[in-house]
């Protein structure tokens, strides 16, 4: 039996279903840890204290102070900005907004300004980069809506999305495909490149066991709401949300889950036409190794 530590991009939600029935599955001791800060995981695999961090590849491809290697995408939804449905008509009045995100940085800040702008552009309006302010603020994009937020950045639409639809909230949901932006919505597995021949066995086993589950859910979705629902933070949580969110989650997971860089390749290439900080291209195909490499 081995132990694996994985650090979660996010608090636990129905994204993690995978991780969640390998732990109940697997002979080796699983623990799934959220963190305070959505960069925390990265920074936990630099210096050992996780073996896997789950997050999205846009942030794979920033550079960090480990080397990494991918062991494969398990989830991909539509991803974007959630904002109040008065917001083009401020904008085009000239007034600035204010999106939360759980991180701001020039990276995602960029990103999030292009979607805004590109989708009102669509619309006969030009933003300018100034109105649109984006602030850190936390992981629960719909309490920050509820609190008075004009958006909320970095959502998915299978988690954010199907609750703003169901409570009724003002809110529309600006994806990256609205603005022509490469999806990145998704949940990568990332291991330390040199990762301890144990380890990568253990990982190996981890994938098996996210991929049978998958595959039991499409015959046996009940299966995945009792999985959830076993395991969720909030117990008291509306069971008719519930059961939509996990719903609308189960068909964004893979039932193939292999390191590929050419499913990424088109995200890379975006971000370097952003001039950021980003690694080069030596640096990104080797975060992608063989499955033979990798198993």
């Amino acid at each position: 039996m081995a132990q694996l530590k994985i650090a979660l991009e996010w608090f636990l939600n129905p994204d993690h279903l995978p991780l969640l029935a390998a732990q109940e599955a697997s002979e080796d001791e699983i623990e799934l840890i959220a963190p305070d800060d959505h960069y925390d995981g990265f920074e936990a695999l630099a210096t050992g204290e996780v073996d896997i961090v789950v997050n999205e590849p846009l942030h794979l491809l920033e550079k960090h102070s480990a080397a990494m290697q991918s062991h494969g995408c398990f989830f991909e939804t539509d991803g974007g900005v959630l904002l109040r449905e008065d917001v083009l008509s401020r904008l085009e009045q000239g007034e600035s907004v204010k999106i939360c995100s759980p991180v701001s940085n020039d990276v995602t800040d960029e990103l999030c300004r292009r979607i805004v702008m590109v989708w009102a552009y669509k619309q006969g309006v030009d933003v300018q980069k100034e109105q649109i302010q984006v602030l850190e603020q936390g992981f629960d994009h719909i309490t920050n809506l509820q609190n008075g937020a004009d958006g909320a950045w970095l959502a998915f639409a299978n988690i954010e999305g199907v609750m703003v639809k169901e409570l009724g909230m003002p809110i529309i949901m600006v994806t990256t495909k609205d603005a022509g932006i490469p999806g990145f919505s998704a949940l990568e597995l990332i291991g330390q490149a040199q990762a301890a021949p144990e380890k990568q066995a253990a990982i190996a086993r981890l994938v098996t066991h996210m991929q049978e589950a998958v595959k039991t859910w499409q015959s046996h979705p009940e299966q995945a709401l009792a999985l959830w629902n076993r395991h969720n933070p909030e117990p008291q949580a509306d069971a008719a949300l519930t059961a939509a969110i996990v719903t609308d989650t189960l068909c964004r997971f893979e039932t193939e889950i292999a390191p590929s860089a050419q499913r990424w390749l088109s995200v890379w290439a975006y971000m370097q036409g952003l001039q950021v900080d980003i690694i080069d291209e030596e640096a990104y195909h080797a975060l992608f190794p063989s499955l033979e490499e990798a198993s």
